[in-house]
Order: structure tokens, then C-alpha cells, then sequence
């Protein structure tokens, strides 16, 4: 008795936190729909993200809700809500990409600077004026900022400190710092371009060491795509053609039962995330 009125209210209110999850997510779309209209540059880009956490959101409650629907286990439709939210997150590390476009961006520029100084007469502080003009898109922000620093008049020493604290990565450290010994005057400008051209050539190496790691991290992010579809395709099947098997996870206790094998599948899948992405040192 005590089982048969448990169950339905935690179905129910497992659908009442499903839908009022849903209605926050369209009231946020729309909310930031209507910031869009209203015009700011920097208003459009948020909102723009907004709105895509946003369908996320009711992707996942949308999908939750039909899995409570159809097999009518609260741990199960909680997981795929969860697992539908954070797909983007789980099978790909944004940050690595991002650090890999950095430092390509970076040694982009060198090569960039390298050129300059080759193929003219100009002198350190003019070529990098002309480098910054046309700055890489990844690190057209930093770049940007330092032409900035030097139209508000600060000397070029302390405009290249303010670059290399934006920049954060030891190749333009090591670029910058040459540069300044160069501008003022403690090293001979005959040195540079050896110099710009060597750690081009580092970043460029890095580059391509980064490009070999991701290759590496693609066969574990097939491995965990793979591990969540063979899941989810056994407990369709589980569910839905093996007659009475699961009926006891049917029940409040089973429920719980049923929450170990998944938190156990889950810790695989992290763990399979974990190796997919970059570590910090």
C-alpha cells in the first residue's frame, strides 16, 4: 500500500520539477530575446549565449520528462535531463581548443613580426605597430589593447608588459622580453630577428605537439560516445523487452537500488571525460 502511493507522487513530482524547470528556461529565452531587440553590441553577444544555455535546458528537461513518461524511473529520466544539459560539456573540451587557437595565434604573430623585420628597414617599435594592425583572430584582444595603451601615450616597455600579462604563455614572455631588451638598448637590434624566428618556430612546434594530443583525445571521446549510446541502448532494451526483469526498480526501494549502476556508469563516463581533457601545470 505504501509503495503504490509513494511511486505516483514521486513521478509527480518529479514531472512538476521537470516543468517548472522548462518554464524558466523559456522565460530566460525570451528574456534575453527581448534584450536582443533592444540593440547594445554587448547585450546581443550575452544574450546570444543566453539563449543557447537556455535551449539546452529545455532540451534536456524536454528529454527527462519523456524518459519519467516512459519507463516511469525518477533516477533514470534525472540522468538523461542531466546527461542532455551538459552534452556539449561532457564530450568536449572547449578550453583545449581554445588554448590550441592561443597558441597558434601567438605563433602567428611572431612569424608575422619575423617578416616585418626581415623584409624592411623599420625599426622594433614601428614593427610591431604594423604586426598589431592585422593581429590573428585569437589574440586580436591583447593586440588590440597594446595599440591602445601606446595611442594613450604610454612608453612601448610598459605597453609590451601590459601585452605579455594578456598574452600568459611562455613563448610570448620570452618574445616580449627580447623585444624590450632590444628598445631599450640593452642588446643590439641584429639579435632579434634570430630571435623572433626561433621562438616562432618553438611556438609552431607547440603547435603541432597540441595538434598530435588532440588526435589522441579524439579516440577517447569516440570511446565515450560510444559507452553512452550502448547504455542507453541497453536499457531500452532492458526496459522495453525483457517483460517483468526490471519491474522491482519500479518501487521507491528500487529506485534507490537502481541509483549505484547508474552513478557506476556515470563514474566511467567522467572518467573517460577526464582523459579528454588538457591539465594545467
Amino acid at each position: 500500500m505504501v509503495i503504490a502511493v509513494v511511486a505516483p507522487t514521486a513521478v509527480a513530482l518529479a514531472v512538476l520539477l521537470l516543468l517548472a524547470a522548462a518554464a524558466a528556461a523559456t522565460s530566460r529565452a525570451f528574456s534575453s530575446a527581448t534584450v536582443a531587440a533592444a540593440g547594445a553590441s554587448s547585450g546581443l553577444l550575452s544574450s546570444a549565449f543566453t539563449g543557447v544555455a537556455a535551449n539546452r535546458i529545455a532540451a534536456g528537461v524536454t528529454a527527462g520528462f519523456l524518459v519519467l513518461l516512459a519507463t516511469r524511473w525518477v533516477m533514470l529520466s534525472l540522468l538523461v535531463a542531466t546527461m542532455v544539459i551538459t552534452w556539449h560539456r561532457l564530450l568536449h573540451d572547449q578550453r583545449g581548443d581554445d588554448e590550441r587557437r592561443r597558441v597558434e595565434g601567438i605563433a602567428k604573430w611572431l612569424e608575422d613580426l619575423r617578416d616585418t623585420l626581415r623584409g624592411s628597414s623599420v625599426g622594433a617599435e614601428e614593427a610591431l605597430e604594423q604586426v598589431a594592425r592585422r593581429p590573428p583572430t585569437s589574440i586580436a584582444a591583447p593586440l588590440q589593447h597594446f595599440l591602445l595603451h601606446l595611442r594613450q601615450g604610454l612608453r612601448t616597455e610598459e605597453a609590451l608588459g601590459y601585452l605579455a600579462d594578456e598574452l600568459a604563455h611562455p613563448t610570448a614572455d620570452a618574445a616580449i622580453a627580447a623585444i624590450r631588451l632590444v628598445i631599450g638598448g640593452s642588446t643590439g637590434a641584429g639579435r632579434l630577428y634570430g630571435t623572433v624566428n626561433a621562438l616562432a618556430g618553438a611556438a609552431r612546434d607547440e603547435v603541432a605537439a597540441r595538434e598530435r594530443i588532440d588526435r589522441t583525445r579524439a579516440v577517447y571521446q569516440s570511446s565515450m560516445k560510444r559507452l553512452v549510446i550502448i547504455g542507453a541502448l541497453l536499457v531500452c532494451y532492458l526496459r522495453f523487452a525483457s517483460g517483468g526483469l526490471l519491474d522491482p526498480y519500479n518501487t521507491p526501494a528500487g529506485q534507490l537500488v537502481l541509483a549505484l549502476p547508474l552513478s557506476l556508469w556515470l563514474g566511467c563516463v567522467l572518467w573517460l571525460r577526464s582523459l579528454c581533457g588538457y591539465e594545467s601545470r
